[in-house]
């Protein structure tokens, strides 16, 4: 857009170069005619600024022809008058040194224009130019409107006013614009055509003729990032696992509040700083998990640490290390919860089935112990007379069938034995050991 205004500009000048030359040649032919030769070369000054502005590389030049023509005018109508044509020379030496000074100046004033020009539409930022009394956009970058999902042309028809989507801060915004003459850093939701608004973040200055200049550069990623990053941090800090995040060197940077209750710690900046190793039970086990999470990136399972007061508890943890998108490590995550009261469940579980164990052991043992009395019994009422010893058999034999019974209830609890040995690892022999309840056994 600026390059087809300049073009049309340009050409514009290019019809007034010519047509003031040609009227300045015309009045001075006139002049010299008349022999009047005072005022009219004044107005060859017209044409040769003109064209010493808008084309500097040219502008000498074309002073030079208007200079050499004016010269052959006045020798053609005055003669050689050395007066005359002295005073002409440096009339036309004037010319060719003003061209030459606004040529100067004109090209110093374009590479700046271009310079600053390069700027405003590469710019990474939307910048935009806007009328403060109208609210008029009068020229955007190409930034500036892919930014909102418009196109230049599209953009330069809306108040600058319409875009913004909270009128509170609009009014903020121009307020302090109106009043310190800048305002920057400022974040606001503008409209977007793609999304409906879009975070910007826009900083803006007064220019002159109650003009300002804006740049805006949209957040809006920045802001939902923002967002999850809150969410995230919020869902840590109100986790129940206890988490604290630890640098490469094992020290603490973050505990969140469950860490501090379970360790029994009143205030994070206890925990912050101090190495990981201060909270373990032996550094063995601490260098253990260290080396694990350095070559293998974590580690998971069960450890004792221990709390403020230095009392030691059961935790499962799982240990992390944290990487970037490069692979590079950044730091290490802890997660923890406490399991001292499960393994306290778990002992005492082992603990009863180990009675339960020795139960069904001394069950067995009881009912050999049994029957060796009784086949002693059988065999002494042998000897007895009469109807004694057939009382005292058929009671024996009532006995061995009660132990029978017995017998079989053993069967059973020899597979709840077996159940107990292979779930819960107890009660299990060493090789070479002999079962006890496994004994030979006498029948009557």
């Amino acid at each position: 857009m600026f390059v087809e205004r300049e073009e049309s500009l340009s050409n514009l000048w290019l019809f007034i170069v010519l047509n003031t030359t040609v009227l300045a040649l015309l009045i001075n032919i006139l002049s010299l005619h008349y022999g009047n030769n005072d005022v009219a070369p004044n107005l060859f000054y017209i044409p040769v600024v003109i064209a010493a502005y808008w084309y500097p590389n040219r502008g000498p030049l074309f002073a030079v022809i208007i200079s050499l023509a004016y010269l052959g005018m006045v020798w053609f109508f005055m003669g050689g008058i050395i007066s005359v044509l002295v005073a002409s020379s440096v009339t036309c030496y004037v010319l060719i040194g003003v061209s030459v000074v606004v040529s100067s100046l004109a090209t110093h004033m374009r590479r700046n224009e271009v310079k600053y020009r390069g700027l405003f539409n590469h710019a990474q930022a939307g910048v935009g130019l806007i009328d403060l009394g109208t609210l008029r956009i009068q020229e955007v970058n190409h930034r500036f409107s892919t930014m909102l999902g418009y196109s230049e042309e599209e953009v330069i028809l809306i108040p600058f006013g319409d875009l913004f989507i909270d009128a509170e801060k609009r009014d903020t915004f121009f307020r302090s614009l109106k009043t310190h003459g800048s305002v920057e850093i400022y974040e606001v939701r503008l409209r977007s055509r793609n999304d409906g608004s879009r975070w910007m973040l826009i900083s803006a200055g007064m220019l002159p003729e109650n003009q300002f200049v804006i740049n805006i550069i949209d957040i809006t990623d920045r802001k939902h990032a923002e967002l999850a990053l809150l969410i995230k941090d919020h869902a840590i800090s109100s986790s129940i696992n206890a988490i604290a995040i630890l640098d490469l060197e094992f020290r603490i940077t973050y505990t969140n509040q469950s860490m501090l209750r379970l360790m029994e710690y009143h205030h994070e900046n206890e925990f912050l700083g101090k190495s990981a190793v201060d909270f373990f039970s032996s550094s063995q086990q601490f260098n253990d998990v260290k080396d694990a999470v350095k070559v293998k990136g974590s580690w998971f399972g069960e450890l004792v640490l221990l709390k403020f007061n230095k009392s030691p508890f059961y935790v499962l943890l799982w240990m992390n290390m944290v990487r970037d998108d490069t692979g590079k490590p950044i730091c290490i995550m802890a997660s923890f919860i406490d399991i001292t009261d499960r393994k306290q469940m778990e002992a005492a579980k082992r603990q009863a089935l180990e009675q339960i164990e020795k139960n069904i052991e001394q069950f067995a043992i009881l009912g050999d112990h049994i029957r060796n009395p009784l086949a002693v019994i059988v065999g002494l009422s042998s000897m007895a007379p009469g109807d004694i010893t057939d009382k005292i058999i058929l009671q024996a034999r009532e006995i061995d069938r009660i132990i029978t019974q017995l017998d079989k209830g053993w069967i059973e609890s020899e597979n709840v034995r077996g159940f107990i040995r292979k779930y819960y690892m107890v009660g299990t022999s060493g090789p070479g050991e002999k079962d006890p309840g496994n004994g030979n056994r006498t029948r009557p």
